[in-house]
């Protein structure tokens, strides 16, 4: 921008004015709506109606031979209701570089087998906003906001019944 009020040598001074006007050579933050709620309650079908890219959260499941993954007291079983059986921390880094670049790397996971499968770039083009949805959303609504990354965070809930034949 031009300052038109004139030094004493006679020519217009440069002033940086972005914060004056709504036209910023800044690009618009990218933020994330975190879509938690019980499997069944019908976060993938809220998200995919949004319209906006849909970041699967049960992408970041580990794997069947992980040997962190948390058992069902007194059983061998894996406890796959458990915040302990997905990373977190590879969730909320994925979130963090979408925010940033528009682009990340993501596992994809094929919950018949209990493993991934290979990965893919999910790309969300210059997309504001976009969605991650999973049952363990509500564990990083925190760490998201703490990071200036969360836009908002919804928890769908319904009738265990309705829940139990969604699923």
């Amino acid at each position: 921008m031009l300052d038109t009020n004139r030094r004493p040598e006679g020519s217009p001074t440069r002033v940086n004015a972005s914060h004056f006007c709504s036209v910023s050579s800044q690009p618009i933050p990218t933020r994330v709506v975190l879509l938690a709620g019980p499997s069944g309650s019908g976060k993938s079908v809220l998200a995919a109606r949004t319209g906006l890219p849909v970041l699967r959260l049960d992408d970041f499941y580990k794997e069947h031979d992980d040997p962190t993954l948390p058992r069902v007291p007194g059983s061998t079983d894996i406890d796959w209701d458990s915040a302990g059986s997905w990373d977190a921390d590879a969730a909320v880094a994925a979130i963090a570089e979408l925010c940033r670049r528009g682009r990340t790397d993501v596992p994809v996971y094929d919950i018949a087998t209990s493993s991934r499968t290979g990965h893919e770039t999910f790309h969300i083009e210059r997309s504001p906003l976009f969605v991650a949805e999973g049952i363990f959303a509500a564990d990083i609504v925190e760490r998201c906001q703490g990071l200036g990354l969360l836009a908002d965070a919804l928890c769908l809930r319904g009738r265990p019944s309705t829940t139990f034949r969604r699923r």
